[in-house]
């Protein structure tokens, strides 16, 4: 019982930690401001990102792929507005 429920805290941890990115996703696209936002730090978080999506999959993780998509997707977000402004 104890472990249904630390799998659902997972999922939903999963889900919400990558909307704190959000912020910084407004900032550039609504202000277009991206300075003092790396764009070397941002393309390595979403490759790192990427290779645990990977992994979430290749383990058939179901927290580690919602997370490793919405990472993925959000530090995009911000490695595309980085290149854009």
């Amino acid at each position: 019982m104890h472990q249904k429920y630390f799998e659902r805290f997972m999922l939903v941890f999963a889900t919400v930690e990558p909307i704190a990115t959000i912020p910084q996703i407004l900032e550039i696209y609504k202000n277009e401001n991206v300075e003092g936002v790396s764009i070397t730090t941002w393309t390595l978080y979403t490759f790192s990102s990427c290779i645990w999506l990977y992994y979430g999959i290749y383990r058939k993780d179901k927290p580690l792929i919602i997370s490793g998509l919405l990472w993925v997707s959000s530090q995009a977000l911000v490695v595309i507005g980085l290149l854009k402004y």
